[in-house]
């Protein structure tokens, strides 16, 4: 059996994709207050959803907490699938076992997901500035699967894009995309003439030391997870509009965000069924 938790759009597409699929599943709603341990006890897929868990276990925009004895109730032959490594759930696996999967450490579901996420930059570009992506100057923070997809989508509209990489084969494959590859270490130089900032990295890289560096009409969008890279009180306090842009498909694209997620479980627990 699979149990699910509904707290947004994407979840509840997933859910019915799986329900159409005629796996056998039981939802969790956002006004849901406790698991039932007769449920817990049958679950084998344990499908976690965005958004977060917080220090003391709630799950994001949920009345449901994710505790040691909620996953005790789990059988230890049932596997946890989460979207990223939430911070609480590493410390409850520390100490209650169990198998964990995170989804978007595949390629095929994170490079599919890059597609909505894109699109959803794109939307708050043009809600957020008042100019054209065409000819505008934009840095994209990060080669990973997601950044090297948005840098693709706005350069197709114009944009004159550079990206950020670490890695030397990063720079080589942005350098055949045809945007502009800059190293990491080289950005604090570099900050002053971009109109927009789109930052995928999750580590605080925009503190206040950078971001006076960034002018003032630069508008910065954060796609990375919580917390975000970016200072945000200190850019409001100095007139830079910044804002973290957190779970784009499901804005965007729920019901695309949502099969992409479908077709990796579907394919995950028909491999495994094989292994039994």
């Amino acid at each position: 059996m699979i149990l699910i938790i509904n707290n947004d759009k994407r979840m509840n597409y997933l859910s019915e994709y799986i329900l159409e699929s005629g796996l056998d599943l039981i939802q969790y709603h956002c006004d849901s207050h406790d698991f039932d341990s007769n449920i817990l006890s049958k679950t084998l897929y344990f499908i976690l959803p965005f958004g977060g868990i917080s220090a003391d276990g709630k799950i994001a925009n949920t009345n449901l907490y994710l505790t040691e004895e909620v996953l005790t109730l789990l059988p230890k032959n049932c596997t946890i699938l989460t979207p990223i490594k939430y911070p609480t759930l590493v410390k409850l696996l520390n100490i209650v076992p169990r198998k964990c999967e995170i989804i978007f450490d595949y390629d095929e579901v994170a490079i599919y997901n890059s597609i909505p996420t894109a699109e959803g930059v794109i939307y708050y570009i043009i809600k957020n500035t008042d100019i054209t992506i065409h000819q505008a100057e934009i840095l994209v923070v990060g080669a990973g699967r997601c950044g090297q997809t948005i840098a693709s989508d706005l350069k197709a509209l114009g944009a004159n894009v550079t990206v950020t990489f670490r890695k030397k084969k990063d720079e080589a494959r942005l350098y055949e995309m045809g945007v502009t590859p800059m190293h990491v270490d080289l950005m604090l130089g570099d900050l002053h003439h971009y109109d927009v900032i789109v930052n995928t990295v999750p580590v605080l890289l925009f503190n206040e030391q950078v971001l006076d560096h960034v002018k003032r009409d630069c508008y910065i969008v954060d796609v990375s997870s919580k917390p975000g890279g970016v200072d945000f009180e200190y850019a409001k306090r100095i007139g830079i509009n910044a804002e973290l842009a957190g779970s784009l498909p499901s804005i965007v694209a729920p019901k695309t965000a949502a099969y992409y997620l479908f077709r990796f479980i579907r394919d995950y627990i028909a491999k495994n069924a094989t292994k039994e």
